[in-house]
């Protein structure tokens, strides 16, 4: 039993790290080429990667027995991850430093606990609450730039990562309503499928072209597989060993290792005041999913 609930902890702890070192792979090829290039390219890889990976691993029986339900809902949760994807790379292409970006992402459980009390009636614990408070707070912090204005008050790439975590937070809740009949591997590929199409569309529209460094395509083949496959693999692979709180909690951790990923190859640390919001909003995360386990147990 122990056996398995460390094979859990260290697949969760390699999905949080693949999923830290696509930030560093993304930002290294946006630094290069332009946004729509990059998402065509990024996408078109990571389908690739899919493909191969459903076929090998023989989930392609799993996706066709799901149903017609099944596979309305899994195209419903991946069609807000494709917006919420969309987003979270513009904000990614706005903001110098990622781990700025990651932690900003600790957006998505907020807004899943406010839509979940707002929506679904649910009741949360006042430690819960409290995590939610913390999170907020350290995502405030974290954006704050200040100015006399309303939109100098937080930094560039702001608004794009808060989309981003509400499109998340509706995919969730939608999955969470239907969990059995969604697809992990199905709902990763409508969602590359789904971004890669719109990319080909705007590279035509905007005349552009894929003539870009092959440093560039070296680092995007990296990162997509991180992206799209090695952090779903490693996170699914994880729930068979784990509860998804603790999972939840372990992938949180991703923030940390972007931090010290910046630092590393781009030399790129937040300011004090936005490491301290980092920290409240990953505290706030560690409340919020540890409250999630505590009920759970007393209800057990």
């Amino acid at each position: 039993m122990k056996s398995n609930t460390l094979k859990g902890y260290l697949l969760a702890l390699i999905g949080a790290l693949a999923l830290a070192l696509s930030f560093i792979f993304s930002k290294s090829a946006l630094n290069t080429v332009h946004f729509v290039q990059f998402g065509l390219v990024w996408f078109a890889m990571g389908f690739i990667w899919l493909c191969g990976y459903i076929w090998i691993s023989g989930d392609y029986r799993k996706i066709l027995k799901l149903g017609t339900s099944g596979h309305i809902y899994t195209f419903l949760v991946g069609l807000f991850e494709a917006l919420g994807t969309v987003f979270f790379y513009l904000a990614l292409n706005k903001v110098d430093n990622p781990a700025i970006v990651s932690f900003l992402g600790n957006a998505g459980p907020v807004f899943v606990t406010i839509f979940g009390i707002l929506l679904l009636k649910e009741k949360y614990s006042g430690l819960e609450l409290f995590g939610v408070l913390l999170a907020i707070m350290g995502i405030f912090t974290i954006s704050f730039r200040g100015g006399n204005l309303i939109k100098e008050l937080f930094i560039d790439g702001t608004e794009w990562i808060i989309l981003a975590s509400l499109m998340f937070a509706t995919g969730t809740l939608i999955g969470r309503k239907k969990i059995e009949k969604v697809s992990p591997s199905m709902l990763s590929m409508i969602r590359v499928l789904l971004l890669l199409i719109v990319f080909i569309i705007l590279l035509f529209s905007l005349n552009l072209d894929l003539e870009i460094p092959g440093r560039a395509y070296v680092n995007m083949a990296i990162g997509s597989l991180l992206e799209a496959l090695i952090t779903m693999v490693a996170a699914y692979s994880a729930l068979k060993y784990i509860q998804a709180v603790e999972m939840s909690i372990l992938i949180s951790t991703k923030s940390i290792w972007v931090l010290i990923s910046a630092l590393i190859f781009f030399g790129l640390f937040p300011e004090i005041h936005q490491v301290i919001g980092g920290i409240l909003s990953l505290i706030g995360v560690f409340l919020l999913t540890s409250g999630k386990r505590i009920k759970r147990k007393r209800s057990a």
